[in-house]
């Protein structure tokens, strides 16, 4: 029995440590310096009524704590070293800014090199960030140490393992080389170990391994053996291709194999194909918005020195006592709302947003340039007039084809059949053959016979088990007829709703180009009843209202027949969008490929390039400029 120490002491110790204890918990919970602010006004008297653990001093010490403005950095510290940009320029300075005449090949160069985070128009890198697309994103699914390509090899690597143990006192020889990992010697012993195995792509576990040490009662000195072991899957589990679906840790539900990785990959592809083919459309989209805005502007300009001229001529016959003033008057009103015309025609109104400045931010931001500087972009036209006809059963099965949202279901299809094959697999028993192998590789007439037998001997059989009611293995299967039925339910519908689509791009398509020619010709006519008006007018011989009258037709005119050129050439990128074939139209593909980017580029001029590919065309061609045959009714 040992000797109990006095009470005495005990409570001493016992005292000890609890002092210890708190001086440890004490230092230990206390927060570090705070360090504190530049010319932060903190009295003494309260610093050292802090010390107090009352409430009012609490409060009295976060009360002389001032925040003042000289902490804080000056704006001028703030933008020292940073590129400010210029001021945005107001209306008054339009004809300041120099222009930055920008072809659409050029705009959409500029886009695709700028784009590592792919943009839109509707700026959902603000709103949804998680949503936007990169061309980072390939990489990062594939980098994904549990989602990525290399984390379902890596369930195929050769695995090594080894140590070195000492035994202090005891010999378990039964459990010294029971099954461990490799199945081969490795449960710690006197010894040194030391294997490798793997899993095999056909599912078969190997692994060979060895052992040797050092024991005088049971070898009689130095000891070693080697062995290895196989284990082959039959039924659930077996094959090169259930393990390349879903891996050979699979479970039901749950497949990770390389060909599931590779298709989500495949789909990460697409999506950033996606996104850059809306981005190019887009980009091309408010280019050509842009150069409406242009027309738009140089139409409201010609309306105000049409407007300056009226006014000035009924100020002369004012002044002769020819014209009464409030016929001065409706001029002058005439000229200043052309004036406010120009003056929104560059800014932009707020519901349309259609001035020359909101339609070139936008195109500045699609393109990552700064929000302003000393330069305006300025479109390079000429846009599309030529007549543009699309075979229908042509386009219907490119867009079958071609559409990226019907590739990316067709790839989740895929995935969902290969899950399909997988589950079935695991309906199956675990049936698996089974062998093992060791052997002594020194002498054995210097070991004991238990420690000789347990190194030793060789083993071949069989094994079966699976759940009685296999309810889980089931209910996986149904679950994956499920989600193949629905993945090509969806693929059925894309497929009738991108046929609608594509049949929408073709009404619009005609509406736009029977639109353009009308227009052309209302704007010819306008022209000549403005001018005819105008030299009346100046002769005496009509009044100015109808001089005003025939601006207001003109400009009017002048501006629908632009917006139905563009809206002509909107048509035909949308009906390229719902082909499939705006990114090879518009000739961007796939750029020199990085580790870690998926790069696109522009590796053709773009058609809107090659205006002469339509005009050497031998087909009947009509463009806008084109007068229509007269009509056979003669006008009342």
């Amino acid at each position: 029995m040992h000797a109990q120490p006095p009470p005495q002491l005990t409570r001493c110790a016992a005292a000890l440590t609890l002092i210890t204890l708190a001086i440890a918990w004490v230092s230990g919970c206390r927060s570090p310096p705070v360090r504190p602010f530049a010319n932060a006004g903190l009295d003494k008297k309260a610093v050292a009524d802090a010390d107090s653990p009352t409430k009012a001093a609490s409060e009295s010490l976060l009360q002389t704590v001032s925040f003042a403005e000289s902490v804080l950095p000056s704006q001028a510290d703030f933008f020292a070293g940073s590129v400010v940009e210029r001021i945005p320029p107001s209306a008054d300075e339009f004809d300041q800014l120099t222009p930055w005449h920008l072809t659409l090949d050029e705009a959409v160069m500029l886009a695709l090199d700028n784009s590592q985070v792919i943009r839109d128009r509707g700026g959902r890198v603000l709103t949804f960030p998680d949503a936007v697309r990169t061309t980072l994103d390939p990489a990062v699914l594939r980098s994904d140490p549990n989602l990525g390509i290399d984390a379902s090899l890596s369930a195929f690597d050769t695995q090594f393992e080894t140590g070195l143990v000492y035994n202090g006192g005891g010999s378990s020889v039964n459990s010294a080389f029971s099954s461990g990992q490799f199945g081969v010697f490795a449960q710690p012993e006197t010894l040194a170990k030391m294997g490798v195995g793997r899993i095999l792509r056909s599912g078969t576990k190997v692994s060979v391994g060895g052992v040797g040490g050092y024991d005088e009662d049971l070898a009689g000195g130095f000891y070693a053996a080697y062995g290895a072991e196989a284990r082959h899957p039959l039924m659930r589990g077996a094959g090169t291709q259930f393990n390349q679906i879903a891996g050979p840790m699979a479970k039901p539900g749950m497949y990770r194999g390389v060909l599931i990785s590779q298709l989500e990959h495949n789909q990460t592809r697409l999506e950033v194909e996606q996104s850059v083919s809306e981005l190019v459309r887009d980009v091309a989209i408010v280019y050509w918005e842009l150069f409406f805005a242009y027309q738009n502007l140089e139409a409201k300009q010609t309306a105000l020195d049409n407007a300056r001229q009226a006014w000035e001529r009924e100020q002369q016959r004012v002044a002769q006592n020819v014209s009464p003033a409030d016929v001065e008057a409706l001029a002058r009103q005439q000229y200043y709302s052309a004036e406010a015309g120009v003056r929104n025609a560059i800014c932009g109104t707020t519901p349309g947003q259609t001035g020359v400045y909101n339609v070139e931010l936008k195109l500045r931001t699609l393109l990552a340039l700064p929000t302003t500087d000393d330069r305006l972009i300025h479109p390079v036209g000429p846009p599309l007039e030529a007549s543009l006809r699309f075979d229908w059963q042509e386009s219907d099965a490119l867009a079958q084809t071609n559409r990226i949202e019907l590739r990316k279901q067709q790839s989740e299809i895929n995935k969902r059949v290969l899950e399909l094959k997988a589950a079935r697999n695991l309906q199956r028993p675990q049936v698996d053959l089974i062998g093992k192998y060791r052997r002594l590789a020194d002498d054995p007439s210097t070991d004991t016979a238990l420690f000789s037998e347990a190194l030793q001997g060789w083993q071949v059989g069989i094994e079966y088990s699976r759940p009685v009611l296999n309810r889980r293995e089931n209910a996986a299967v149904h679950s994956a007829h499920l989600q193949l039925s629905r993945a090509r339910a969806i693929a059925e519908e894309q497929r009738r709703h991108i046929t609608s689509e594509l049949r929408a791009a073709f009404i619009e398509l005609d509406r736009a180009y029977g639109a353009m020619n009308s227009m052309a010709q209302s704007r010819d006519a306008s022209q000549i009843r403005l001018n005819a008006q105008s030299e009346r007018h100046a002769a005496g011989d009509v009044h100015v209202e109808e001089v005003l009258e025939a601006q207001v037709r003109a400009t009017q005119a002048e501006t629908q027949f632009q917006r139905s050129l563009v809206d002509y050439n909107l048509a035909f990128i949308k009906v390229h969008h719902a082909r499939g074939t705006l990114l090879s139209v518009m000739g961007v593909g796939f750029g020199e490929p990085t580790i870690n980017e998926c790069r696109f580029a522009l590796n053709s001029p773009s058609v809107f390039a090659r205006p002469e590919d339509f005009k050497n065309d031998n087909s009947e061609l009509r463009t806008a400029t084109t007068p229509l045959p007269e009509s056979s009714i003669t006008p009342r």
